[in-house]
């Protein structure tokens, strides 16, 4: 489908990719201008377009670069054999903050088409990110100790919640630092100690009082 571009050399893809990258993350799909992306690539808008049927199939083939990119980034993360799924959610949350500083604006764009999809996209792009998330949460939950949990916590229920208020509390970053993304790194020893603090929280609202210990 998109045979033209993926038989570009290696830099001009890049270079197209990254104009792409940062004009989506910056402004969101919507607002998103194509003549801002030819002009920084380099490019006219008949030859963007001759690559990508639209700025839909555009902004799809991005995202999905952005989602592989991440996933090899997760795999090069080797999880210690902690059994424990709290240390294994806080080495996730030590992980992402590494990516996001090697990649703000992949980031940035993968969590902003998260939090405010195109509309028409939502489901093809909640889907995407399903997908990518269950190659790399099947080893990420593989040999946990589900017997620390105190008597009436449902294991499966408990990760359930810890997942969402995970998933919440990147919402809240994502909203706190909108457009000084630059300053989520300079707090990233804020940020990681305020992330702990929770995990802590949540630990000892679902462990037994033998576990916690």
């Amino acid at each position: 489908m998109y045979e033209n571009f993926e038989n570009l050399k290696e830099d001009k893809k890049k270079k197209i990719l990254d104009a792409c990258i940062f004009e989506f993350a910056d402004k969101g799909y919507d607002k998103a201008s194509t003549n801002a992306i030819t002009n920084e690539a380099g490019i006219s808008k008949g030859i963007l377009f001759h690559y990508f049927k639209n700025k839909k199939a555009l902004f799809n083939y991005v995202l999905d670069y952005c989602m592989q990119t991440m996933t090899e980034e997760f795999m090069k993360y080797p999880l210690t054999e902690t059994k424990d799924i709290f240390q294994r959610f806080s080495e996730l949350g030590v992980i992402k903050l590494k990516i996001a500083q090697e990649y703000p604006y992949i980031v940035k764009l993968f969590m902003e088409a998260l939090v405010s999809p195109p509309e028409d996209m939502r489901s093809e792009i909640e889907k995407k990110y399903l997908q990518a998330s269950k190659r790399y949460m099947t080893t990420f939950f593989k040999d946990i100790d589900y017997s620390k949990f105190r008597s009436g916590v449902e294991p499966s229920k408990a990760i359930e919640v810890i997942t969402l208020f995970i998933g919440a509390l990147g919402e809240k970053y994502l909203k706190d630092y909108k457009g000084k993304e630059h300053e989520l790194f300079q707090d990233y020893d804020k940020i990681m100690a305020e992330y702990m603090g929770y995990m802590e929280i949540l630990k000892y609202g679902m462990y037994s009082s033998d576990s916690t210990n």
